[in-house]
């Protein structure tokens, strides 16, 4: 899953007279979660705000998984996920498998175009 926004922003005047902006956004697991931001005039957070929804934009459209080459986005998940969560040995048989079985057949392929049809084809290679 993927971090999405769920408001553009709100901002409003606090009691003590500062500015201040809240922004609404699920996180990787789903959780609900909120970015704050304060400053002295409501312009301030209005770029503060502007500046943040730029970032998390850009930040999605680079972890756009299924534009990436198979190769690239599988090395990826195993550096990130695998690494830490497995013992030596199933790394490397799992890296192993990968640059030897899989990478030659759908290696160069995104990962966003690869079909059941060529998942099913591996094993008869």
């Amino acid at each position: 899953m993927q971090r999405k926004l769920l408001t553009n922003g709100n901002i409003f005047k606090r009691t003590d007279g500062r500015w201040n902006g809240v922004v609404w956004y699920s996180d990787e697991q789903g959780a609900k979660k909120r970015k704050s931001f304060c400053g002295t005039t409501k312009q301030e957070v209005k770029d503060k705000i502007t500046a943040y929804l730029a970032d998390l934009d850009r930040q999605l459209t680079a972890s756009d998984e299924s534009k990436a080459n198979l190769e690239e986005s599988m090395g990826r998940w195993l550096r990130v996920f695998k690494f830490s969560s497995v013992e030596r040995g199933t790394y490397d048989r799992l890296e192993c498998t990968a640059k030897h079985q899989i990478y030659p057949i759908l290696g160069g392929k995104v990962v966003g175009d690869i079909t059941s049809a060529d998942i099913k084809a591996l094993p008869n290679h």
